[in-house]
């Protein structure tokens, strides 16, 4: 507990900017006795312990404590060097302090600011200095260890006490030098004495230690668990130092003279264990498992990044520098020699990328979790992946050499299958192999292999657990999109939907439907080719819905189904009603899961899109899934505010009319509009979209609210200029279709008409800005005139001349020409009145009306309000909301009113009221 209290203690208060942190003079006490306490022998309050000096070396190092290293290896060496200490005590010191030499270099290595990167590099020939002869003292230790005991293991309990200690010290010597060898030497000339014997020995003491391994497991020799653990990782360890060194330091290590040896000593493992790949429990040796699959995942993995790696690449004009041009010689020379190549190409392709006995024990235990594990990216954690992602690579790379030789074998039928030798599971395996190869390598082999006439030739024969059936639904999702003639499609709609039918396993379903989303995604997917196969395959989404369980897999399906609504468009409006009944189950079993939620919203989104005017029955039954996605009060909205927004507007897009459940999301709409995100424009087009079917209904009981809400977006000088516009062509869509009598109280209690009359007069802000405030008021002023002129007369004959200057002024900023025309309305509206301010600014008008009346185009030759976002491929689907804007369009005043008869009749009211 004591040592438990001190990490935490330290890790909240030890920093300065903690709150009540450490006195300087206390961390001055604490810091010398930190490297005093290494012979704690119990393993908890030990570790506890070593992360409290990692920690503080890791804040403090190297600029408040620049001598840790110094002082950290001098301990090292006094312990390994010191005569006083018994084995065991020397043993329980030096793993404690070669941990906390882990942690440090380990945080070191993760920095990225220069000058932690110097202070690694610069205490990397010290650490090697100290590490390296006392890693090379416990290999020969444990060397003799095994020497005395080599004949009877197995009857000397001895050896594992003797033995695991060194282990231990070996463990922790590599974890901390394979970092530095990686992170610590930035350039071949720095690599200090020491370190390069390190590398170049640990291959041999690598092999050394796997033989070990392999012996103890293959004898069946009860092996304590921590030492088994221990012999495991440290295998395990020089991999993942091969690994990444090739990763961060690619030239250099091909260059190495150890190279060469390395891999090929990966490769004999690999080739020794992939009989063990194909077994199967019933084999005679009953050894069905590899020794130890993650070494061979790292042997595939350092050779898949030699197979294809860019440093080993010409550069974009087929030169090579001298660097790439050691390594390809290397690696075409030495490493991957013709004969290497093809023999790489036939033992994966036959023992590795075929699928595994577990992979079918996985496929009844747990089939949706298999799925979603194929669907995953991480392939290196999964030897038959990684495998896999080796062979493309290979062929890719070797296409000439090896894409003919491929085409062959995969186009091989099975009727010679009698008269072969080998045994029915091995040529399962072989035909499984040829299968995988052809799906895997379809961008190679298009050339060389026509798929649609190998898929007649080619049964689906019976095989363990349908395994023939997956992978031939498998097959046809990797071609379509490479190459399938449109002709042949419905050919695979058809194979595609009778592997989904009920009566098979869920795997080859479920992979099924994949293959057939693929084809529905593909570019060259024909809606009036499909429209037959519409029905089974809703039938066949439908049972599979049904029966699985988890999220990831339901998702899937769900999207596949989306894809469908969306390619086919009108032709689901049959379906819509048995998709619409799928909605109400998916959505409680998705309770809790937002991820899974926002794929229904898309799906509901894209069948309301598809129904088009048809869909205003459903907005009662929509409304309360837009209300759970959108309502701030709800936890559920930061992950699909987005999805139930884009549904609410194009629910309001298509509707007719409005029901009470949309009428009551109004109450939504102030606060979306303060919620700054990116989801502001679709709000302020849902707010449009009301306000154009049923703009007095609207507002009854909820105008003051939206337009104060809009007040306060278009007076925030913080907002862009376009978002500022896109605030006020809601406000001018509001006035074109609300009566003063039914909006003119809220305008002005709103005091919007203040703010956009301030904003001008002011004139603090760029004209691209002030154009969209102008423009608003000119609106006010066309539509309604009396509200305006009251506005402007209530104004002083200074502040209102001040701002009908300002006003015209801004006229030349308007490029648009139904805006321009608006502008002069406005004015010539603007003059109906006894402010002299108003009137003083009447000859900068004048030029403005001869200038719009000399014009005599149509301003609707330039100008339309039709909604740009509106999708162009639906037709008839978005006819509801085009024509609503149409309307708005044909009875603006900008294109209706005649500005000679405008121009006139304020004229003469003018000179009536004065």
């Amino acid at each position: 507990m004591a040592a438990i209290t001190l990490k935490n203690g330290i890790d909240k208060y030890w920093k300065r900017s903690a709150l009540h942190p450490i006195k300087l003079s206390e961390k001055e006490l604490i810091r010398p006795r930190l490297l005093t306490m290494l012979d704690e022998d119990t393993p908890l309050v030990a570790l506890q312990y070593c992360l409290v000096v990692a920690k503080i070396a890791r804040w403090e190092f190297p600029r408040v404590w620049p001598s840790f290293a110094e002082e950290l290896l001098a301990r090292i060496q006094a312990i390994a060097t010191d005569p006083s200490l018994s084995a065991a005590r020397r043993g329980i010191m030096e793993n404690n302090v070669l941990y906390i030499m882990h942690l440090f270099v380990k945080s070191l290595s993760s920095r990225t600011l220069v000058l932690e990167r110097q202070s690694l590099r610069q205490i990397t020939p010290l650490v090697f200095a100290v590490l390296a002869p006392i890693y090379a003292e416990r290999i020969a230790q444990f060397h003799e260890v095994m020497l005395r005991n080599q004949n009877h293991i197995s009857d000397i309990a001895t050896f594992f006490a003797e033995s695991l200690p060194l282990l231990k010290t070996i463990r922790y010597c590599i974890k901390t030098l394979r970092r530095l060898w990686v992170f610590g030497i930035e350039k071949a000339e720095s690599i200090p004495a020491g370190a390069q014997e390190f590398y170049e020995a640990s291959i041999g003491h690598q092999a050394a230690f796997y033989d070990l391994f392999q012996k103890l497991t293959l004898e069946s020799i009860s092996i304590p668990d921590d030492y088994q653990v221990a012999l495991r990782k440290i295998v395990l360890l020089y991999g993942k130092m091969y690994i990444d060194f090739q990763k961060y330091h690619a030239v250099r290590f091909i260059t190495m003279p150890c190279a060469k040896q390395m891999l090929q000593w990966y490769w004999l493992q690999i080739a020794a264990e992939a009989p063990r790949m194909v077994a199967t429990p019933e084999d005679s040796d009953g050894a069905c498992e590899p020794i130890m699959e993650p070494l061979l995942i790292q042997g595939l993995e350092l050779y898949k990044n030699v197979v294809k790696n860019f440093f080993y690449t010409a550069d974009d004009n087929n030169q090579l520098d001298d660097e790439v041009k050691r390594c390809r010689q290397v690696i075409d020379g030495e490493i991957l020699t013709p004969d290497a190549i093809a023999k790489m190409a036939e033992l994966l392709m036959f023992y590795y990328i075929p699928l595994k006995p577990k992979d079918l024990e996985r496929w009844q235990d747990d089939p949706e979790g298999w799925m979603n594990d194929e669907e995953s990216d991480f392939w290196n954690f999964d030897v038959r992946r990684c495998a896999e992602h080796l062979f493309i690579d290979l062929v890719s790379q070797e296409r000439d050499r090896l894409a003919p030789e491929l085409a062959k074998l995969v186009v091989q039928t099975d009727e010679g299958a009698a008269n072969d030798s080998r045994s029915p599971i091995e040529q399962h395996f072989r035909r499984e192999g040829r299968y995988a190869a052809l799906g895997l390598c379809a961008n190679d082999l298009y050339d060389h292999v026509d798929f649609c006439k190998w898929l007649e030739q080619h049964r689906m024969e019976e095989s363990p657990m349908g395994v023939a059936k997956w992978r031939m639904a498998w097959l046809v999702g990797k071609w379509v999109v490479v190459k399938f003639p449109a002709d042949q499609r419905p050919h695979a709609y058809t194979l595609l939907l009778e592997l989904a039918r009920s009566d098979e396993l869920l795997v080859v379903r479920i992979e099924a439907l994949s293959s057939l989303m693929r084809c529905i995604d593909d570019w060259d997917f024909d809606p009036e080719q499909f429209a037959p196969f519409l029905k089974p395959a809703f039938e066949c989404i439908t049972n599979v819905l049904a029966k699985v369980d988890m999220p990831e897999t339901r998702m899937r399906i769900v999207n596949f189904l989306s894809s469908i609504v969306q390619r086919m468009q009108r032709e689901i409006v049959p379906y819509a009603e048995s998709i619409i009944c799928l909605i109400p189950p998916l959505w409680q079993s998705a309770a809790g899961e937002n991820m899974y939620q926002t794929t229904i919203l898309v799906l509901i989104t894209k069948v309301v899109e598809a129904l088009g005017a048809q869909s205003t029955s459903l907005q009662s039954f929509v409304a309360p899934l837009v209300r759970h996605s959108t309502d701030l009060a709800d936890p559920a909205h930061v992950y699909l505010i987005e999805d139930g927004i884009e549904l609410w507007l194009i629910l309001i897009r298509n509707a007719t009319a409005l029901d009470s459940s949309l009428m009551e999301l109004l109450q939504l709409l102030p606060g979306l509009l303060q919620y700054s995100t990116e989801t502001l424009r679709k709000v302020l087009k849902v707010v449009e979209g009301y306000v154009l079917i049923d703009a007095p209904g609207v507002f009854h009981n909820n105008g003051l609210a939206i337009v104060e809400a809009l007040h306060a977006l278009v007076s925030d000088t913080n907002l862009t200029v376009r978002a500022t516009a896109a605030g006020y062509n809601t406000l001018n869509t509001i006035v074109q279709c609300v009566s003063l009598e039914a909006g003119g109280k809220a305008i002005i209690d709103s005091n919007v008409l203040w703010t956009a009359f301030t904003f001008i007069v002011e004139k603090k802000e760029a004209e691209l800005a002030l154009v969209h405030h102008a423009g608003f008021l000119s609106r006010i002023a066309v539509h309604y005139p009396q509200l305006f002129r009251e506005f402007v007369l209530a104004q002083e004959a200074t502040l209102a001349g001040t701002f009908a200057k300002n006003w015209v002024d801004l006229f030349d900023a308007v490029g648009n020409v139904a805006q321009r025309r608006l502008f002069a309305l406005g004015f010539a509206v603007a003059i109906a009145t006894t402010n002299d301010g108003i009137l003083e600014a009447l000859p900068l008008m004048v030029p403005v009306w001869n200038e719009i009346m000399s014009d005599t185009g149509s301003s609707l030759v330039y100008f339309s309000d039709v909604d740009d976002d509106l999708p162009d491929d639906y037709g008839e689907v978005v006819v509801a909301e085009n024509k609503r804007r149409q309307l708005l369009l044909n009875a603006d005043p900008a294109h209706k009113f005649d500005i000679k008869h405008v121009l006139a009749d304020s004229m003469n009211e003018c000179e009536r009221l004065n």
